[in-house]
């Protein structure tokens, strides 16, 4: 079964993301996830200015074609190497990280909604909607710790691309989603209707 998990820039999707793999290890059962993240377009060629001004939050950014010949292989039951991005440096790294397959498949990503080709490959889509200013303090938190970016760097991009693209691309998304979750709920209620509508459709 292959599950789709979209939403706004830091909505909540990468936390029940995080939540359905302690689940599943904790019933000794495999989950395979496959990040959006992971398949942005390589830009090493460009200087560091210049890839900070790439729009990440357009459908363009990403390898669609990769991610879809990815997924296709989990589904076949076979192992993938992903690549490996370091949003320090907006460029993809050397390393590829493995992923198995799994009798369920996790799609997450901001934009996998937007893609046609992507969004007809999930049997489950479920969308986690957030106001706009939990996302960005999320996302400054999240950003500053992990991506070593700046305060500064992070409002200025969540004014000039992510707020825009969100609203002409994301949130419209959210159309297609068969469940809808609130991205400021309490985890554990929303880990469960997640599990609820999984179970529904692998019976």
């Amino acid at each position: 079964m292959i599950c789709g998990i979209a939403g706004g820039a830091s909505a909540g999707k990468t936390t029940i993301v995080n939540a359905l793999r302690e689940r599943f290890i904790a019933e000794e059962k495999a989950l395979a996830i496959l990040p959006l993240d992971s398949y942005n377009r390589d830009h090493s060629d460009l200087s560091l200015a210049d890839r900070a001004k790439i729009n990440f939050d357009h459908p363009d950014a990403f390898e669609h074609d990769l991610y879809l010949k990815h997924l296709a292989l989990l589904k076949q039951g076979e192992a993938v190497d992903i690549p490996v991005y370091d949003f320090s440096t907006h460029s993809r790294t050397t390393e590829v990280e493995r992923i198995e397959p799994a009798e369920l498949i996790i799609g997450e990503g901001h934009l996998l909604f937007v893609i046609p080709e992507v969004v007809r490959e999930f049997e489950l889509r479920i969308f986690i909607s957030a106001p706009e200013e939990l996302r960005l303090k999320r996302r400054l938190e999240r950003d500053v710790s992990e991506r070593g970016r700046t305060p500064e760097s992070i409002r200025s991009q969540f004014a000039s691309t992510v707020s825009p693209m969100h609203d002409k691309y994301i949130e419209p998304s959210s159309s297609l989603a068969d469940l809808i979750l609130d991205g400021s709920a309490p985890i554990e209620e929303s880990l469960e209707k997640v599990l609820e509508c999984i179970d529904g459709i692998s019976k």
